[in-house]
């Protein structure tokens, strides 16, 4: 058998397993919420303690630290946090809670330098004077239904210790807005098929836990080592016996104008964060997505008598097909711009997949990190300080 021949077969064999993984991720997609809502049976209703570290003013931020009041679950609080003494996004934080007088609610200054992570560092004082065991934790850009609350305590089971959600592009403006919306949508099926499978993983925009739990697997100190804090929780849990799960509502994520390179180096980021921590299945992540698939089409396409560039289009058109029919039957955002959007995630999420391998070398929050280090360098103003041994200031 020559070289071509070999190349053509491997190629349809790739090709036919990439199909056979968006088949069943996009059935999972569709059946997630029935599968994991029939899990779901936790009726009890503890109090919790909501946390939300807020720093940058990202698009829909209001409405996302808004939504947190106006969720009907019997007993809550909500505690701010913000590294800063005084910001923008501070003033906003008051506004929300001078509005809703209702519920109890604090904004505190949370500057430690224990963690990698500054949004950990965030973290540190409202965790310890949370009044509940219960805690709940949201990334500024995520809006929360009225029902959220509800749904992630009904999924805290016996034998769970962290319930996540699946974020869901939604509202994009511009050509790297719908990008990143296809990026975050794209992950999302592969996200709820692994929920609908019963596997589980941290993800960090919304996850409820108690920390009473938290302190048994090792607490705030046995997170701090690296920036992905998400996944050490749901590791440290793990190895005290309690699994993590995904939620059956997912979250809305607002979008918002963006840039490329600003895209690139969240998805970097992430990248980075997963071939450091999930190196074997990181490995075998370009099997779930279409461009390599299409190039497999193509090595394959003398087998069944096609030009190998027909078959490069028609395997990336179906693909395409796919993925808006399922965002159709979800309710995602589909728009004029997503046929381009398609193609442009498949590039930035291909170089940055590649480009993970030779770096630990990441950008968040206006500073340069090492992904188990901490800062190395600012951009455009001071980075947050190499992790040393600090305490926490709490600012009531």
């Amino acid at each position: 058998m020559d070289l071509a021949v070999l190349a053509s077969y491997l190629g349809a064999v790739w090709w036919s397993v990439a199909v056979v993984v968006l088949l069943l991720t996009s059935l999972g997609t569709l059946v997630q919420p029935w599968i994991q809502a029939r899990r779901a049976t936790n009726r009890e209703a503890p109090p919790i303690s909501a946390i939300l570290p807020i720093k940058l003013h990202n698009p829909g931020f209001e409405e996302a630290q808004a939504s947190i009041f106006t969720q009907r679950y019997p007993d809550y609080e909500v505690l701010f946090s913000a590294a800063e003494a005084t910001s923008p996004v501070l003033d906003i934080a008051q506004r929300l809670k001078d509005g809703h007088p209702n519920i109890a609610s604090r904004i505190m200054q949370s500057h430690c330098e224990l963690a990698v992570s500054p949004k950990l560092n965030t973290l540190a004082a409202p965790l310890a004077a949370a009044a509940h065991d219960f805690i709940l934790t949201k990334d500024s850009n995520i809006v929360f239904d009225a029902e959220t609350m509800v749904a992630y305590m009904r999924n805290f089971t016996p034998g769970v210790g962290l319930v996540v959600g699946v974020p869901i592009a939604e509202r994009p403006d511009g050509l790297a807005g719908h990008i990143e919306a296809f990026l975050i949508n794209g992950h999302a099926r592969l996200l709820l098929t692994a929920s609908a499978l019963g596997l589980g993983f941290g993800v960090g925009k919304a996850m409820l836990f108690k920390r009473s739990d938290l302190a048994r697997a090792g607490g705030f100190e046995a997170m701090a080592y690296t920036l992905a804090e998400d996944t050490a929780i749901s590791k440290g849990l793990a190895a005290i016996g309690f699994r993590t799960v995904f939620a059956h509502k997912t979250l809305r994520q607002i979008i918002g104008r963006r840039s490329l390179r600003d895209i690139y180096d969240r998805q970097l980021r992430w990248s980075v964060i997963r071939r450091a921590h999930e190196p074997v299945t990181y490995s075998l992540e370009p099997i779930s997505t279409p461009l390599p698939a299409a190039a497999a089409a193509a090595l394959a396409a003398p087998l069944v008598g096609l030009a190998g560039g027909t078959a490069f289009g028609l395997t990336l058109l179906g693909w395409f097909g796919c993925e808006i029919l399922i965002a159709g039957l979800k309710g995602w955002e589909v728009s004029a711009m997503s046929p381009v959007a398609f193609v442009g995630r498949e590039i930035l999420a291909l170089a940055a997949w590649l480009r993970a391998w030779t770096t630990d070398d990441v950008v968040w929050a206006n500073g340069r990190f090492d992904v188990f280090v901490g800062a190395q360098a600012p951009m455009g103003e001071p980075a947050l300080s190499v992790p040393r041994k600090g305490a926490g200031d709490e600012k009531a």
